[in-house]
């Protein structure tokens, strides 16, 4: 599922922002995002969002993107975090810089709001990352 609206004139052309909303489903987005990124030419940001992860999740979450890193050499990557401040607030605000948003597909309600609120305030394209099994 994806939104096309190209929102603000330019905003396709930024980088490739990664929205990881939980440790369970940041392989999917990883694997979507790095591609975009790759296929674009652009940057990707990955930004952790929502609650505060324990330690072991954080660590989780950088040795996959250090491993998409690895596959996808060209790409530069950087990462972020984000906690305390409402996920689609902190996405919604990233993606003003953004040329594309990637999201997990939701797996809860709380995820479901997040992408909901998103395909409305988003600064430019929404590309929600299926889930590979």
């Amino acid at each position: 599922m994806s939104r096309r609206d190209p929102g603000p004139a330019g905003a396709t052309a930024g980088p490739v922002l990664a929205g990881i909303l939980a440790t369970s489903s940041a392989e999917d987005v990883l694997r979507c995002a790095f591609a975009e990124a790759q296929r674009r030419d652009v940057t990707l940001h990955v930004l952790i969002t929502g609650p505060s992860p324990t330690a072991e999740e954080e660590a989780t979450v950088r040795d996959l993107v250090d491993r998409w890193a690895e596959k996808y050499p060209a790409v530069p990557v950087t990462l972020s975090r984000r906690h305390g401040i409402d996920a689609a607030i902190a996405l919604s605000g990233a993606s003003r810089r953004c040329g594309l948003v990637v999201v997990a597909e939701p797996s809860d309600g709380h995820d479901a709001a997040v992408v909901r609120a998103l395909t409305r305030r988003a600064r430019c394209p929404l590309m929600v990352a299926p889930t590979v099994r």
